[in-house]
């Protein structure tokens, strides 16, 4: 298999070979190009190890794919009933996208038992997601309906995304991670076709699941968006009516940082039936997220995980993760201008926690107003009470 660093080499140098054809007047080679690296950094984002690396090559994937698409763009003209090639030509079909442009499919390598702490969240992920795989025949002997959507929702940096790969593990389920951002487009019929191929190529799995990451980004209140974001809500709609619960392996999860943003229709028993709140990580968690961050660098024998976690209270995976690099950048600065070589220490990381605040209070405090102003507080009594 080829390494991660090897194919985001490779996809670096189509992006710089792209942007210059882009530079000198040619347009479609460039958006070629630009879609060759785009899918080798799809390649990376599935082969990197690390999981701050792995999201660096997706949101490349995703910037790059996104050029490609304005190109495309930049040669049509918009007419009143959608977008039209310049030549007047319907282009619907030259719109859509192919299946490497819309998902990842992988199986993933992160279970259960490598997510420290949230128990009580993960045995409703085993209630809401793996057991209906597991214990298909109990699920049908007791008339419970399996297989309906579940609604991962929190503060950002938290751990949905990690959750849900580990709930596909753990029903040997291949993982289907859809990037809502190149869904929608305003190109008539394209969204809605990209919604139904997804669904398509899950149901040719033998056991899947599909996640939607940030699906507010597509799911949003039909009363407040344009006719094209509608139309790619009824698609969701349909389909997820249309999922068969009795003969499909296929469950569906979505994640947000905005559950009060989606349309309530999706919302509904039979849709995304199920809502799970995924919190900032508790001690146990704060304290394995540390130890996952520090496995690789060198730690002066005071440094205690477990401490940390107590010195981080209420601060999310994310915090955590860019605390211990800034940990490691003070020695590292140290050396840098020629003082003694050393390790990390405890003051190190008492320094930059002293400096930083956890990054989610301001999303609590914005969330309470928001769900005040939709008036759904009963629906989302966990953050209020957060």
């Amino acid at each position: 298999m080829t390494s991660a660093i090897t194919l985001a080499a490779q996809a670096r140098g189509y992006s710089k070979a792209a942007k210059e054809l882009e530079d000198s007047g040619q347009p479609e080679r460039a958006r070629q190009l630009y879609l060759k690296a785009a899918k080798l950094y799809n390649n990376a984002y599935t082969s990197a190890g690390d999981e701050m690396d792995r999201n660096t090559q997706r949101d490349l994937a995703e910037h790059l794919f996104a050029k490609a698409q304005s190109l495309k763009s930049s040669s049509a003209k918009y007419s009143g009933n959608g977008l039209e090639s310049s030549n007047g030509s319907d282009s619907r079909d030259e719109s859509s996208l192919s299946k490497d442009d819309l998902i990842l499919k992988e199986i993933p390598n992160i279970g259960f038992s490598d997510i420290g702490g949230l128990e009580d969240v993960k045995e409703e992920i085993r209630k809401a997601i793996i057991y209906p795989f597991t214990h298909k025949e109990l699920y049908q002997m007791y008339g419970q309906k399996a297989g309906e959507g579940i609604l991962l929702y929190g503060p950002p940096g938290c751990g949905k995304t990690m959750m849900a790969k580990a709930a596909a593990k753990e029903c040997g389920a291949e993982f289907i991670s859809v990037k809502t951002s190149s869904i929608v487009s305003k190109w008539v019929g394209a969204s809605e076709k990209n919604i139904k191929q997804i669904f398509d190529t899950a149901r040719q799995s033998e056991r899947a699941i599909i996640f939607f990451d940030e699906i507010d980004s597509v799911a949003v209140r039909r009363s407040e968006s344009e006719d094209y974001a509608k139309r790619v809500v009824n698609e969701m709609l349909a389909q997820m009516d249309g999922v068969d619960t009795a003969g499909d392996d296929l469950l569906v999860l979505a994640a947000t940082n905005e559950p009060w943003s989606i349309d309530p229709a999706l919302r509904r028993p039979g849709r995304f039936s199920k809502l799970v709140f995924i919190p900032e990580p508790d001690l146990e968690a704060r304290a394995a997220i540390f130890g996952i961050q520090l496995k690789d660098r060198p730690l002066d024998d005071e440094v205690d995980v477990m401490a940390l976690a107590g010195m981080t209270d209420s601060y999310s995976g994310a915090d955590i993760a860019s605390i211990c690099r800034e940990a490691a950048d003070i020695p590292l600065g140290e050396a840098l201008r020629g003082g003694e070589i050393r390790k990390i220490g405890m003051q190190d990381f008492a320094t930059v926690i002293e400096k930083r605040k956890p990054s989610i209070t301001s999303w609590y405090i914005g969330a309470r107003k928001a769900i005040q102003k939709t008036g759904e507080e009963e629906v989302f009594g966990d953050i209020l009470g957060g």
